[in-house]
């Protein structure tokens, strides 16, 4: 037994060995390569992806893999300040002159990594394909109210909205915002966005390459329109690394710098590491289990009642989640995203239903229920610790009530599908979501008007209410923050009454980095940032 097991051990080890020599391309491309001069500039950086990209394009970067490699390459007109503010960026200035009409005056200095100006052209196009329903792009929403888009002059773009939109501010500074090259994408098209294709954009990074499943490699945009700061590094290697171990290995190595998406249960290594620490701040992220309730017998709420009663929620915060998050207590808005109307938000989440854990309640529901004997269904989820152990947790909570779930484990890709396709061919889906921009609706909106049941929408629960969607649609139209909190509030207990989503926790964003990475401070909003402009290797 003792020689088996020094055996196995043998073997693991020299497979880690190949996982992180064999495929970092040298010494060049590993975490432990040095920066090249005193001042932090030079050098290569890896970065640990739990999964491979979706695609290299904005139009469908709206995960924490794709998006920490398009937003490195394309930027938009504006982007969100360590606090969510909204600054200048391909835009040096706006105008809001009206609740309808938006103005952006663009930078006649910006050009695209092969050199070639960026112009009023380029930006046009591409908020017009984001627009058009045939790109299905994931971040297309937010353009639903735009009736129409306007060259002023050689620098000018109007926006012209069908009605008010409480958000659309915030629109530029993510991916819907972003700016491709026209040219290249026409010459492209059949592959853009593809390791073939590639993608060219105005970002402090140009991309050079993509092997899917396994690397992707970005270099330092030496045209880059934007000389206050970085780009310091000369090169950025992300690695496709789905096991969370590995990634955590290979921090405490040194072959990665930066890993991202951490499993809950590995942060204590981290913290055990004299080489690494884990970098956080608050977030707008909501983790949760989501019942499709067009799918019988999640047509009926009492079902969906009766699952979440039986999900003892406490626990799995307790033991998986920790010091990482706090409890979700039924809502998807946490309490750092009461930015306006705060003591109303406050009261209100305080009367929500919590769900607290209580069996003989949910023998109960499900008892009044269309399903009172039980039924069998699937679970659909990744390999995420979080999301694998509340599946786990859940299938052992309902076998009382009769229900036997069975667990598909899926890639975090094939679950970005699933989830973000039109067909909602799943009955319960484990996924998370973080919040677009710094305001309520971000977790609402999106989640629970029937307009996003479709494809590239992110209402994962499928979920349809014909009030909820009036609450959402009137608050997105005024402009008084106290009215919209007024509004949001009521949509939100009815939701949460509804279940359609059993409610986990709000985790910290999160981001581990190895002790000579320095110059980036992670953010709520880091999905949307370029942050390897600001990053220096020691």
């Amino acid at each position: 037994m003792k020689n088996r097991t020094k055996a196995l051990l043998i073997l693991i080890t020299a497979f880690m060995l190949f996982i992180f020599t064999g495929c970092s391309g040298g010494k060049e491309s590993g975490g432990g390569s040095k920066s090249s001069k005193s001042d932090g500039s030079g050098g290569t950086i890896t970065i640990g992806l739990a999964q491979d990209a979706v695609a290299i394009d904005p139009a469908f970067a709206y995960d924490f893999s794709t998006g920490p490699v398009v937003n490195q390459i394309t930027e938009g007109l504006l982007k969100f300040d360590e606090n969510g503010g909204l600054v200048p960026n391909i835009a040096k200035e706006w105008e809001n002159p009206d609740e309808l009409t938006y103005i952006y005056h663009l930078r006649d200095d910006v050009t695209f990594s092969d050199g070639t100006p960026m112009t009023i052209d380029d930006v046009l196009f591409s908020m017009e394909r984001i627009k058009d329903p045939a790109t299905a792009s994931y971040v297309g929403w937010m353009y639903d109210n735009i009736e129409k888009i306007e060259k002023e002059d050689d620098w000018t773009v109007k926006v012209t909205l069908s009605t008010p939109d409480a958000l659309f501010k915030y629109a530029p500074a993510t991916t819907a915002g972003h700016v491709i090259s026209k040219a290249y994408y026409e010459e492209h098209k059949d592959n853009f966005g593809k390791p073939e294709g590639g993608l060219l954009g105005t970002g402090p990074f140009k991309f050079v390459s993509w092997q899917t499943g396994s690397e992707i490699v970005l270099e330092k945009n030496e045209n880059y329109w934007n000389k206050e700061g970085g780009p310091y590094i000369d090169k950025a290697v992300y690695k496709i690394i789905p096991e969370g171990t590995t990634r955590i290995t290979g921090l405490k190595t040194g072959q990665l710098n930066i890993a991202t998406e951490l499993p809950l249960d590995l942060l204590g290594k981290i913290e055990e590491m004299d080489n690494a620490r884990v970098d956080t701040s608050d977030s707008y992220l909501i983790d949760g289990i989501e019942f499709n309730t067009q799918r019988e017998p999640f047509t009926d709420p009492k079902v969906r009642q009766a699952i979440n009663y039986a999900l003892d929620k406490e626990k799995i915060l307790k033991q998986i989640v920790k010091d990482a998050g706090i409890a979700a207590e039924g809502s998807t808005v946490p309490p750092v995203m009461w930015t306006f109307a705060k003591d109303k938000w406050e009261a209100a989440y305080i009367e929500l239903p919590d769900y607290s854990y209580d069996i003989e309640k949910a023998k109960e529901l499900l008892a009044e229920s269309s399903v009172p004997d039980g039924f069998k269904a699937k679970i659909i989820t990744d390999g995420d610790s979080l999301r694998m152990n509340a599946a786990l947790a859940l299938q052992a909570a309902v076998k009382p009530l009769g229900i036997e779930l069975e667990i598909e484990k899926l890639t975090g890709e094939e679950l970005m599908s699933h989830t973000f396709g039109g067909a909602r061919d799943y009955d319960i889906a484990i996924q998370n979501w973080g919040s677009d921009f710094p305001d309520p609706s971000g977790n609402l909106h999106p989640l629970f008007h029937s307009d996003n049941t479709g494809d590239g929408g992110a209402n994962y629960a499928n979920y349809k209410n014909a009030e909820v969607d009036k609450l959402l649609a009137e608050q997105n139209k005024l402009t008084d923050d106290e009215k919209r909190a007024d509004l949001m509030i009521q949509a939100q207990k009815i939701i949460a009454d509804d279940s359609p989503w059993i409610t986990l926790s709000h985790q910290k964003q999160m981001m581990a980095m190895t002790n000579n990475v320095e110059g980036y401070h992670i953010t709520p909003l880091w999905y949307w940032d370029g942050f390897l402009k600001d990053i220096k290797l020691k």
